[in-house]
């Protein structure tokens, strides 16, 4: 399964943008861009949501679907999933930043 900085970037480069491109057509900044490629950043607001498909030119809906935010999508974000569950039983972000790091500890631990 890829992630969300995979799957942005290869609808970046699908799109044929560089990552100061799309920062300029999603009204977002070049190191906003670069840090979510580079998986610093790994959740995304509506609104950001939006200005990025808007950016890739594409539906909201598809983007949204291409980076796996939808549960049927073809390429579900486990993280996005997981992080989306514990905040509709009211978890803090500090809490579920905390979960979804042990469930990736825990995933790397059982590949070793």
């Amino acid at each position: 399964m890829k992630g969300l900085n995979i799957q942005l970037k290869s609808l970046r480069i699908k799109a044929g943008l560089q990552q100061n491109e799309l920062a300029e057509r999603a009204k977002v900044s070049p190191a906003f861009i670069s840090k979510l490629e580079s998986g610093e950043y790994t959740t995304l607001s509506v609104e950001t949501c939006h200005q990025l498909a808007k950016g890739l030119g594409m539906t909201f809906r598809d983007f949204l679907e291409e980076v796996g935010f939808l549960e049927n999508s073809p390429n579900p974000n486990a993280e996005m999933a997981l992080a989306n569950a514990l905040r509709k039983r009211s978890f803090t972000p500090d809490q579920i930043q905390k979960v979804v790091s042990f469930a990736n500890f825990v995933a790397q631990d059982t590949k070793s």
